[in-house]
């Protein structure tokens, strides 16, 4: 269910309170996939509005028995960049990345759990709040506040599709249907020059998904520990004509 707003704001002077984004790389041409995406699902579930649960479908599996129709080179290039920022030697799937800073295997939930706890303990340090609105069939404008966001803070957009299920033909999960939740269908990420402004966010889909919303999460590489760590984060539902 989508929530209109929500800001990781609390009274004027307190610290914001923390949030927990929980970003997951996955691909439906991978046997150990599902149980992370079903983890993924029972997080984005929460009702804890602090919560922020992404499935990123890369597509290095796509030539390996099973094009995955979420995929994207895009987010494999976001898998990357994680790597370099983790000083990681490859790729793999499933792998879950908490608030930016701590990563595993994205079907262990006692980790997870771990992970989200002492996410959300830490006060967020930007205070983010968004509003997104259809332009057109395949192009928003999302008008954003990051207050507090330090120099060389990144602004994330992700427009992510709540439910989709996939009835697989072949590769490794050939003969399951698998069911996705909060799935990255696209994906803006760009220097916060500002602490207001608007983003144009191009859809690679012919028409916006009925169930579809934005989240957003600023993060800062930081030299004191390998990551990217996330200081804030937002939800928008989208306003259509």
């Amino acid at each position: 269910m989508s929530v209109p707003e929500a800001r990781a704001d609390g009274p004027p002077g307190a610290p914001a309170r923390g949030v927990a984004v929980v970003e997951l790389f996955t691909s439906e041409g991978c046997s150990s996939c599902p149980p992370a995406d079903a983890l993924l699902a029972d997080l984005a579930r929460s009702s804890d509005p602090a919560m922020y649960a992404l499935a990123f479908h890369v597509d290095y599996w796509d030539d390996l028995g099973w094009p995955d129709r979420f995929a994207s080179g895009n987010n494999t290039a976001r898998q990357r960049e994680y790597a370099r920022v983790f000083g990681a030697r490859g790729l793999y799937t499933p792998q879950m990345i908490v608030d930016g800073t701590e990563q595993f295997t994205g079907s262990d939930r006692d980790h997870a759990a771990a992970a989200i706890a002492r996410a959300l303990a830490r006060p967020a340090s930007a205070r983010l709040s968004v509003h997104a609105r259809s332009i057109g069939p395949t192009s928003l404008t999302v008008d954003y506040e990051a207050r507090e966001a330090p120099e060389g803070s990144v602004l994330n957009l992700a427009l992510v599709e709540h439910a989709a299920s996939t009835a697989v033909a072949a590769g490794e999960n050939a003969g399951k249907t698998l069911h996705h939740t909060n799935v990255v269908r696209a994906f803006l990420a760009a220097p916060l020059a500002a602490p207001t402004g608007s983003a144009l966010m191009k859809l690679p889909m012919s028409r916006l998904p009925d169930d579809a919303e934005i989240i957003a999460y600023v993060q800062r590489a930081t030299p004191e520990g390998p990551g990217m760590p996330v200081l804030g984060a937002a939800r928008a539902a989208i306003a259509r004509p």
